[in-house]
């Protein structure tokens, strides 16, 4: 397996509430992205990954036989993690309100086991094409799945990046959570908003097929998002399946 990461604050924004964290010994791998407009989001985002770091940590994902198993331990993780950014909000009033998207991932045998809360993303490369695996907790998704609007105008919408779920906003969360079996050439890529916003898939998918070094991928669709206008922070996780 190859990994590489990337993480920058983009060209508008004055600090960067991203958050990127590889447990490589455990094949885990977890994106946290600071909601915009809250207190405090590169705190909220940094709690969230120390937190889940520390339920992977104490809680022996190998050690869980089956999906129903690696599930049940996802949703204990991300209300462990919601309490504790609750619980690190209350010690400051400047962290009042503070909350962040998730997602996380874990691979074992060709098989990925994710979840997620917010609209960071998960994608997985099959047979040349790219597919968005995680749904995206948002007010414009939802009008989507009703009918309301089309995705094409979801992409234009003023309120695309209100989320409806996020960590640290109320006292249970229920993560999505996804079961997919990997080829041996697959791709992975986990993401925030701002490498979505400002790259096409069809720009993604020809850049994850590009380049055999992670590091390297991961490096170039970061500098794409911030040719593109860099309007938001952007952080990527880039995964190969080949050795």
């Amino acid at each position: 397996m190859k990994v590489g990461f990337e993480t920058d604050k983009g060209r508008r924004r004055l600090k960067n509430e991203d958050s990127v964290k590889i447990l490589s010994g455990d094949s885990f791998f977890m994106l946290a992205d600071g909601v915009g407009g809250n207190r405090s989001g590169e705190v909220a985002s940094s709690c969230a990954l120390d937190a889940l770091e520390k339920y992977v940590s104490e809680n022996h994902l190998s050690d869980a036989d089956d999906k129903e198993t690696i599930f049940r331990n996802f949703l204990d993780a991300v209300n462990f993690v919601n309490q504790y950014i609750k619980a690190v909000a209350d010690t400051d009033e400047d962290y009042e309100g503070m909350a962040s998207t998730l997602v996380f991932a874990y691979i074992r045998d060709n098989t990925l086991y994710a979840a997620n809360v917010g609209d960071s993303r998960l994608y997985v490369t099959s047979e040349g094409r790219l597919y968005q695996i995680t749904e995206d907790h948002t007010y414009v998704n939802d009008l989507v799945k009703l009918g309301a609007i089309t995705r094409e105008e979801a992409s234009r919408h003023n309120k695309k990046n209100v989320i409806t779920r996020a960590m640290g906003v109320s006292g249970y969360i229920r993560p999505d959570c996804f079961c997919v079996n990997l080829s041996d050439d697959a791709r992975v890529l986990i993401c925030s908003d701002g490498l979505y916003d400002e790259v096409s898939e069809e720009r993604i998918l020809r850049t994850l097929y590009e380049y055999s070094d992670m590091q390297a991928c991961a490096e170039s669709l970061v500098n794409q998002a911030n040719e593109n206008g860099g309007n938001d922070n952007i952080s990527v996780i880039c995964i190969s399946l080949e050795d």
